[in-house]
C-alpha cells in the first residue's frame, strides 16, 4: 500500500459569498500514502475525499429513489430507474461507477465498499501521525471517519439488508475474499457502534467556514433514522415495543439538543433548501461553484424546457393528488370545483415543492398545457419537456438564472429537524403516546400553514403520520425506504400517472384536465431489496444473493 498513489478529490476551500462558506470538495493532486500519513493537512484532504464519496446528494440520494415510487418519473433514466420499476433489475445489470458515470445505477455496492476501504485505511494508518500538537485534530478526524463509515454501511443496509462487515484493509496480496453477510440486526449494531465511537470526538456545531463537517447532531440523526427503521414492521415483525422506545429516545436526543428549529413559514418554506445551513439543517452537503454536472446544475436540471431546463425528474399525478386542500381535506377529481381548478387552495407546501401549470416561475406562468412553452408540443427543446405535466420546484432557487451559468452552489440536506419530529411522532404513536405524537406532528403542519390534526391514536394516527411524511419529506429520498420498512412497497409501484392539460379558450387561460398513464410499472417481489451485482458474488462465493433474484 505504501507504493499506491491516492488521487485526492477535494480540498477545504470556500465558495461563493461569505454566507455560503462550507467544506467544499475540489480537485487537488496525488501523493503516496507515505506522504499522507506524515502530514495532518494531507490526512485532512484524505478525510475530505471520504466525505465526497459517502455523503450522497440529489439524484443519488433523493430523485433516483423517488423515481422508483409514486413520487417521480425519471425523464432520462439517469440512474437506470426504469429497470427497477419495470421489473427488469437483475444481478447482471447493476453496473455503477459513481460519481461520474451518467448511465450508472444507484446500486453502489462496489463504490460504497471502495469508500469503506478508505475509512479502514484511515484507521489502519492514523497512528503514524505525530500526536504532538495534532491530538485534537486527530481525535476530530477519527470521530468524523467513524461517522462516515457508519453512513456508508447504512447506505448498504437500506439497499441490500445485512452485508459483510469489513474492518480490515485488503491489499493486492489478497487473492481470496471469503466475507459472509451479517444479519440485518448485526449490521445495525455495527453502525450503532461506529456512531457511539464517533460521538465523543464530534463537535456540537461545525467550525466556522467548514459547515458540512459531521457534528454531534448528524451522528444522533443517523442513529434516529436507523432505529426508526429497526423498529418498523418489516424489521420488527413481533412489534417489540422496546425497539420503538429506542427509536423515540434517539429522536428525542436530537430534539433535546435545542440547537435546531423549524425554519421559515408557509410562504417561505422553499428557503429551507436554498438558504444554506439554516436553523433546521442538521447535516448537509453543498456542491460548490466548480462545475459538477447533475449535482450543482440541479436548478437547470429540474426546471422546465421552456426556460432551457431539462425537466429531468417529473412529479407524478399521484404525488400531486396527495397534497391536501388548504382546509386539510383530501383533494378529489370528483369534486367539480376542485377538478375545474385543481391547483387552487392546496397545502401551501404544494406551491414550494411542485411547479404546476400557471404557477409563476422566473417571470412568467409555467405553460404545461398542450402547445405551451413547457409542454411536449413546445417549440423549445420538446425532448426536455416533462412527461407528467409537472416538475420539481423543491430545492430549486427560482431566482437563479442558469442561462447565464448552468451551475451554482446547491445544498442537499441529509438530515433536518422536521424528519426528526416525524421520527419521534411515529415512534410515540406506536408506543401509544398519542398526545406527544400529535404535538410534534402538528408543529410541522403549523409551520406549513395547515390545520392541526386530531386523532384517537392507533391505526388512524399512524396513517396520518405516514401521510405527513409523504408530503413533508417528498423528493428527499425517504418514500422508497419508508414503504419498504412499513411492509407496503407495492403501494408505490403502481403505474406512473401524469396530466394532460388542454386549453378551452382562445386565450389559453382556461383548461380541461385528463389524468394519463405515462409509464407502465411492474411490481416484483424481489424489489424489496436491490440485487448484489453478480460480479461481486463471483468474486466471493460466500456471498448470498437477495431473495427472488436468480
Amino acid at each position: 500500500m505504501n507504493k499506491l498513489y491516492i488521487i485526492f478529490g477535494l480540498a477545504v476551500t470556500f465558495i461563493g459569498s461569505s454566507c455560503k462558506k462550507v467544506l467544499d470538495l475540489q480537485p487537488t493532486s496525488s501523493f503516496t500514502t507515505d506522504a499522507v500519513w506524515s502530514s495532518p493537512a494531507l490526512v485532512q484532504v484524505f478525510v475530505n475525499e471520504i466525505y465526497a464519496e459517502s455523503v450522497l446528494g440529489f439524484k443519488d440520494a433523493g430523485f433516483g429513489w423517488g423515481s422508483q415510487t409514486d413520487e417521480l418519473f425519471s425523464n432520462f433514466n439517469w440512474c437506470n430507474e426504469n429497470q427497477y420499476v419495470q421489473g427488469q433489475a437483475t444481478p447482471d445489470n447493476q453496473g455503477s461507477t459513481f460519481p461520474l458515470n451518467y448511465s450508472s445505477t444507484i446500486n453502489f455496492w462496489p463504490t460504497l465498499y471502495s469508500t469503506i476501504l478508505k475509512t479502514n485505511t484511515f484507521f489502519a494508518n492514523i497512528g503514524q501521525l505525530d500526536t504532538l500538537g495534532n491530538g485534537a485534530q486527530i481525535r476530530s478526524m477519527t470521530a468524523q471517519v467513524h461517522f462516515l463509515r457508519a453512513l456508508c454501511y447504512f447506505e448498504l443496509l437500506k439497499r441490500f439488508g445485512g452485508v459483510p462487515l469489513i474492518t480490515r484493509v485488503y491489499t493486492t496480496n489478497d487473492t481470496k475474499f471469503n466475507e459472509t453477510r451479517a444479519s440485518w440486526d448485526s449490521t445495525e449494531a455495527f453502525i450503532l457502534a461506529d456512531v457511539a465511537a464517533a460521538l465523543p470526538g464530534l463537535q456540537s456545531t461545525a467550525p466556522s467556514g467548514q459547515e458540512g463537517t459531521a457534528t454531534t447532531g448528524a451522528a444522533l440523526a443517523l442513529k434516529s433514522r436507523l432505529l426508526l427503521y429497526a423498529a418498523s414492521p418489516k424489521f420488527n415483525p413481533s412489534n417489540d415495543q422496546s425497539r420503538w422506545q429506542a427509536a423515540a429516545d434517539a429522536a428525542l436526543a436530537v430534539i433535546n439538543m435545542s440547537q435546531y428549529s423549524l425554519y421559515g413559514t408557509s410562504t417561505t418554506y422553499g428557503k429551507i433548501f436554498t438558504d444554506f445551513f439554516n436553523s433546521e439543517v442538521i447535516f448537509a452537503r453543498v456542491y460548490g461553484d466548480v462545475f459538477l454536472d447533475r449535482y450543482n446544475t440541479v436548478y437547470r436540471d429540474l426546471s422546465p424546457n421552456g426556460y432551457n431546463g431539462y425537466s429531468a425528474y417529473n412529479v407524478l399525478e399521484q404525488m400531486v393528488e396527495a397534497f391536501q386542500m388548504k382546509d386539510g381535506t383530501a383533494f378529489s377529481w370528483s369534486n367539480p370545483s376542485e377538478a375545474a381548478n385543481p391547483y387552487a387552495n392546496r397545502d401551501p407546501r404544494f406551491y414550494s415543492d411542485i411547479l404546476s401549470n400557471g404557477a409563476s416561475f422566473q417571470g412568467r406562468p409555467a405553460q404545461f398545457w398542450l402547445g405551451g412553452l413547457d409542454s411536449k408540443l413546445s417549440s423549445l427543446s420538446p425532448w426536455n419537456a416533462s412527461k407528467t405535466g409537472y416538475t420539481i420546484l423543491k430545492m430549486v432557487d427560482s431566482t437563479y438564472n442558469f442561462n447565464i451559468q448552468p451551475y451554482s452552489a446547491a445544498q442537499w440536506i441529509v438530515f433536518r429537524l422536521s424528519e426528526i419530529y416525524l421520527n419521534y411522532a411515529e415512534a410515540e404513536a406506536q408506543l401509544g403516546q398519542t398526545g406527544n405524537a400529535l404535538t410534534y406532528l402538528n408543529k410541522i403542519r403549523e409551520r406549513a400553514g395547515m390545520p392541526d390534526l386530531a386523532s384517537g391514536g392507533g391505526a388512524d394516527l399512524i396513517a396520518k403520520i405516514q401521510q405527513e411524511r409523504r408530503i413533508e419529506l417528498c423528493f428527499e429520498g425517504h418514500r422508497f425506504f419508508d414503504l419498504r420498512r412499513w411492509g407496503t412497497p407495492e403501494v408505490g409501484s403502481q403505474n406512473a400517472l401524469g396530466i394532460i392539460i388542454t386549453p378551452t379558450n382562445a386565450a389559453n387561460t382556461t383548461f380541461s384536465y385528463q389524468v394519463d398513464t405515462i409509464q407502465i410499472r411492474v411490481w416484483v417481489p424481489s424489489f424489496y431489496n436491490y440485487p448484489i451485482p453478480r460480479s461481486e458474488i463471483q468474486a466471493n462465493p460466500n456471498l448470498t444473493q437477495n431473495p427472488n433474484y436468480n
